[in-house]
């Protein structure tokens, strides 16, 4: 039987290729090869806090692994993602009880879903939009957009051609700036992404650094020492955390 001809990119790479960066790790015109080393203090930066138990930080590295060897494989891209979605998942049935009220866990469902455990670890103020590096950056950006128009007015109230403005000074940061509720809609969107990845996509895309990073982010959240004691299932048992 003939087997399907892939184009070298996607095909199994020989003894001599394994070391080579993908094609398509340079594909993108105007741009230097990015160098391995870059790619590594991408993922590098990601870190889990000590406390997150080490079945799954285990899982967590395979996803950090997976992406530091996509530059040699681009559709590891896609199955850093995943992976990463499923060390969530795994973290945070370790860290719930196994059963979860009624409006997160259907009756029939013998374990709960993604969405059924993020959702009850919102609830119980495990995973905060505070400790997301993105909801910070987010509220300082409306910060300095806000502070950026009160210059544009005051230049306009006094007539003024020019006004000088340090750029590195701190900004104010408000409620109003940090309106944005980013939990309520990881709660939806990760879960939404983890089952188009899990039941098999085409989709190959390189822009999953920031999927790694919220995964990193909620593990940190949900075993921070400050978290509270919740009871949770675990593979050896119940114990509390």
């Amino acid at each position: 039987m003939k087997s399907t001809i892939l184009s070298a990119a996607e095909s199994l790479r020989s003894p001599g290729t394994a070391a080579e960066p993908d094609p398509r790790t340079a594909m993108f015109a105007g741009q230097a090869l990015p160098s391995l080393a870059a790619h590594h203090r991408d993922i590098e930066a990601i870190q889990l806090t000590i406390g997150v138990p080490e079945a799954v930080a285990i899982q967590f590295e395979t996803a950090r692994n997976l992406y530091l060897y996509a530059w040699h494989v681009y559709r590891f891209f896609p199955v850093a993602q995943s992976q990463a979605l499923f060390a969530l998942e795994f973290g945070l049935r370790e860290r719930l009880p196994d059963r979860l009220p009624d409006r997160y866990q259907r009756p029939r469902q013998q374990q709960p879903m993604l969405a059924g455990l993020l959702g009850y670890a919102i609830e119980l103020g495990l995973i905060r939009n505070e400790g997301f590096s993105r909801w910070h950056r987010a509220a300082e950006g409306r910060a300095r957009q806000r502070r950026s128009m009160e210059i544009i007015q005051t230049m306009i109230d006094q007539q003024l051609e020019s006004m000088e403005v340090d750029d590195d000074e701190p900004v104010n940061i408000t409620p109003c700036d940090q309106r944005w509720d980013l939990v309520q809609i990881l709660q939806k969107s990760l879960p939404s992404l983890r089952n188009e990845l899990a039941h098999g996509s085409s989709m190959l895309t390189n822009q999953v650094l920031g999927t790694i990073e919220l995964v990193a982010e909620i593990l940190s959240q949900i075993y921070a020492p400050d978290s509270g004691a919740v009871v949770s299932g675990t593979s050896q048992g119940r114990q509390s955390v």
